[in-house]
């Protein structure tokens, strides 16, 4: 296995623990969304409050990218995306360390 696929691996498992994967239901090449999985309650609350916090500084890239989240989908799923994406920042910066 390659190295760059190994740590989107590693990345995806993380967020799969941590109950912040999107849910997959795909039928007849149609994509809908669905619940995310089932994870650590205590890690999902954690990083959907840090997701809150970070919409509230209207100066980072986090807020615009949920602004931008916002205009397509609810506010909840655009905090849950945000959430995601914050603990995927957070592992490769333990990662690199």
């Amino acid at each position: 296995m390659r190295q760059s696929s190994w740590r989107k691996s590693e990345s995806a498992h993380l967020s799969s623990w941590g109950g912040l994967s999107p849910g997959n239901n795909e039928s007849a090449g149609k994509k809908r969304s669905s619940k995310t999985t089932k994870g650590n309650k205590g890690l999902k609350s954690m990083l959907c409050q840090v997701a809150w916090g970070a919409v509230q500084n209207k100066k980072t890239r986090l807020s615009t990218y949920y602004h931008r989240l916002g205009k397509r989908c609810e506010p909840k799923k655009a905090i849950m995306t945000l959430a995601h994406l914050i603990l995927k920042i957070i592992y490769h910066v333990l990662k690199e360390k």
